[in-house]
């Protein structure tokens, strides 16, 4: 990879495409065989202008196919968000609800109109 202050080459060789698709991995996943140019970002943040909550960083994980497919099927519709930040928000709710512990698990299922029904029904029976 070659660097200049604003613009990054960034070479895919032949072994190294074929290395990643014996590793398992897909065209999404890698970067065909090739020579890239991409430009630095502009957005640079000085160290206290920015906070967890609004930095992204870049990982690899694997996701199961299934829940990769339903994400992107959801990004397909009109003026849908991008699956990444799809699923990026839907880890943020999970994280938000285990910080307000069993108050936001009891508020749920006291919100939840399927098992007020059932509830109502079962006591009504007893």
């Amino acid at each position: 990879m070659n660097t200049t202050d604003k613009e990054l080459t960034y070479t895919v060789t032949e072994e190294e495409y074929q290395e990643g698709l014996a590793k398992g991995w897909t065209d999404d996943d890698m970067l065909k065989p090739g020579t890239y140019k991409v430009r630095r970002s502009r957005f640079v943040t000085k160290p206290g202008d920015a906070s967890l909550s609004n930095c992204k960083v870049k990982i690899s994980m694997y996701l199961d196919a299934d829940i990769l497919e339903y994400f992107r099927r959801r990004a397909a519709a009109p003026h849908a968000a991008p699956y990444q930040t799809q699923i990026n928000n839907e880890l943020r709710k999970v994280m938000e609800n285990d910080s307000q512990g069993t108050a936001s698990l009891e508020n749920e299922i006291l919100n939840n109109e399927a098992f007020l029904r059932a509830l109502k029904e079962k006591l009504a029976t007893v």
